[in-house]
């Protein structure tokens, strides 16, 4: 399975529910993400198939070891560019968090690396200039 930007918000989603939530469902999904159940449904069929989670049958979604690997590698991705962009950049958070979340899937894991570094570079200059 080809894990495009839909799928990896999935998985994100689901992530950042579990965080707040004992059970996460497939209606809290579709509420966070705004979408109907009916394509939340064809999105966790996907993932359980490829062993990214674990559904009863319509029931609780549990991440697998293999799926909270890859959300928590989206969502660190996602936390950081939102960072960047908020303290260093300046952007309004409402606009940063809606780029933030276009931004951690289009970089490569190669780029991802040497950004994080310029990143936490910038993020400690910012650091050092308000105390």
């Amino acid at each position: 399975m080809k894990i495009n930007e839909a799928i990896e918000n999935y998985l994100e989603t689901i992530l950042i529910l579990s965080e707040t939530k004992e059970k996460v469902r497939m209606s809290d999904v579709a509420k966070h993400l705004n979408v109907s159940k009916p394509s939340v449904n064809s999105a966790m069929n996907k993932l359980q198939d490829n062993g990214y989670i674990i559904q009863e049958f319509y029931g609780t979604i549990q991440l697998t070891p293999k799926g909270l690997a890859y959300a928590t590698k989206v969502y660190s991705r996602h936390k950081l560019f939102r960072e960047f962009l908020i303290k260093v950049l300046k952007i309004n958070p409402i606009v940063a968090e809606e780029d933030a979340c276009h931004m951690e899937h289009c970089v490569s894991d190669e780029t991802m690396a040497s950004f994080e570094v310029f990143i936490k570079e910038q993020l400690e200059l910012v650091k050092q200039h308000e105390s």
